[in-house]
């Protein structure tokens, strides 16, 4: 891996290599990932592009399209513009653009993925770093979030520990509340984590070290916990933290892992003591967080790497996410994400992998 804080390619590079002859063209780029990040994506999106309109797959909404016409000073400004996002998780966005395995997008036709959006590390996932360039765009907090319906017996639990986090992915539906901290000692804690190839999921058992068959549980058609499988009846997870939020405000004895934009307004866990707040992310604290990276073939050295164009709609949206007013003053970044500047100040964390030590850069 070739982890990239400042851009690799400038637009005044991009423009250098730019003839004006050439004829204006449909810049055209296949974007793979997790929804981690998602809601600041499609808010910012629209910033870089003219007249964009969204569109989204007729049968899956984590599959859409964004359209416009290029916003951005510098060689290909006023070109237009087709965005594919296929949210296949932020884990299994690695694999496909490692594997160059073609995606379905908004109108159902495929294409092969050139940029990943992930809050996972490749080597997390056993993929090997070397061919990428990663450019690092801020921190993303994951949080335990619990159910407020009533009759539950969830209110003495208020924290989890490591071992309990790892306990309770793999035993979930057996384990009783009281084992957690509530009172009853024969009603089941239930989990509801998302699918292995989620980059919520990896980042939480980096960080729990667990690496077993996660429990997790979804419901049925009558409201009652079932085991979450797959079509072929395997053991899975929710496909979202959106859905985790609903699956949660459905069981009544549940805990699930979400990033933190996802919280949907339900109360959430201190770990290891300590609250999530972005003070705590920042001071090192905390430590339920991933690198949010953009994940490319280097330019220069493989067919596989982003065109030019294609690397200045990359940049463009890699510069709206990280735009200092933006975070600063954006409902949607406040209190959910955590600026890459803010806590590379203060902390060190690897890159090279998730849930490894945090060391201060301070003393």
């Amino acid at each position: 891996m070739k982890p990239n804080l400042k851009k690799l390619v400038t637009v005044g590079m991009l423009a250098a290599a730019w003839s004006s002859s050439v004829p204006a063209q449909q810049i055209s780029l296949v974007t793979v990932g997790g929804n981690a990040s998602i809601k600041l994506i499609t808010n910012r999106i629209p910033t870089i592009l003219n007249s964009s309109v969204l569109t989204f797959n007729a049968t899956n909404s984590l599959i859409f399209r964004f359209t416009g016409t290029f916003n951005v000073a510098g060689p290909y400004n006023g070109e237009t513009v087709q965005w594919d996002f296929n949210l296949t998780g932020g884990a299994g966005a690695i694999l496909d653009i490692a594997n160059q395995t073609p995606v379905t997008l908004a109108d159902n036709t495929a294409g092969i993925p050139a940029h990943v959006a992930t809050v996972t590390a490749p080597e997390t996932i056993g993929i090997d770093s070397t061919p990428f360039t990663e450019d690092v765009t801020l921190v993303a907090p994951l949080v335990y979030i619990k159910s407020t319906l009533p009759g539950n017996d969830l209110a003495g639990i208020t924290n989890i520990t490591q071992r309990n986090a790892a306990y309770l992915e793999g035993s979930s539906g057996t384990l009783p509340t009281a084992f957690f901290g509530g009172v009853n000692t024969a009603t089941p804690l239930y989990f509801i984590g998302r699918s292995s190839s989620s980059a919520v999921r990896q980042v939480i058992d980096a960080n729990v070290y667990f690496s077993g068959t996660a429990a997790n549980w979804n419901t049925n058609g009558s409201g009652l916990p079932t085991p979450y499988v797959d079509g072929q009846g395997n053991p899975s997870g929710a496909g979202s933290g959106t859905e985790v939020a609903n699956i949660v405000k459905t069981i009544t004895n549940s805990i699930g892992t979400v990033a933190a934009q996802d919280i949907n307004g339900l109360p959430t866990l201190s770990y290891e003591g300590v609250p999530y707040t972005a003070n705590n992310v920042i001071n090192g604290s905390y430590p339920l967080w991933g690198y949010e990276r953009y994940i490319y073939y280097t330019p220069g050295t493989t067919t596989l790497a982003p065109s030019n164009p294609q690397l200045a709609l990359i940049q463009a949206l890699e510069a709206a996410v990280e735009n200092t007013t933006f975070q600063n003053t954006s409902s949607l970044f406040t209190n959910k994400f955590v600026s890459f500047n803010a806590v590379n100040a203060s902390v060190s964390r690897s890159l090279f992998g998730d849930g490894g030590p945090i060391t201060s850069t301070q003393y």
